[in-house]
């Protein structure tokens, strides 16, 4: 639930028309659904109170979410002896080309430079930090070849 659906639904519900609302959820096939997520959520009349709070909370409260991010690696760092590589994929963030910077650790930041060698695209799961005004950085949970764009392992 996003502070711009509550608002939307607590708009709707106060309309003498509705007195009851679903809201069904359709999720990317390139990304699977975040776990314990519903197809669908009904409101009832009498439930704007309650949407409007949810609404006050996710304005106020920091949010720590997943995030999918597609892209092509253009920046690749790592000293000799170090146990992490630091790695920048390009991509589209709010509209606009940005970096975004990872930390990788031996086995992912391998396939990281073997994908840059060969010009294939990756997909990045984790925690993005996108703050305005700030260098954009993810925690990394899932890191890889974009497999949306193949039908076998192009590393292969």
């Amino acid at each position: 639930m996003s502070r711009e659906l509550c608002r939307a639904v607590e708009t709707v519900m106060k309309s003498d028309a509705v007195e009851e609302l679903d809201v069904s959820f359709n999720w990317s096939k390139v990304a699977s659904a975040p776990a314990g997520s519903v197809p669908e959520v009904k409101f009832e009349r009498g439930s704007e109170e309650l949407v409007a709070m949810v609404s006050e909370f996710l304005l106020t409260s920091p949010q720590v979410t997943e995030h999918v991010i597609f892209g092509v690696i253009t920046e690749l760092k790592r000293r000799p002896g170090e146990d992490t590589g630091r790695v920048g994929v390009e991509t589209l963030l709010n509209g606009r080309r940005k970096i975004v910077w990872m930390d990788l650790s031996d086995e992912p930041y391998h396939l990281a430079v073997r994908c840059h060698d060969r010009g294939i695209p990756v997909s990045v799961r984790g925690v993005l930090n996108n703050a305005p005004g700030r260098i954009a950085a993810m925690e990394v949970s899932d890191f890889g070849p974009d497999a949306s764009l193949f039908t076998q392992n192009p590393l292969d």
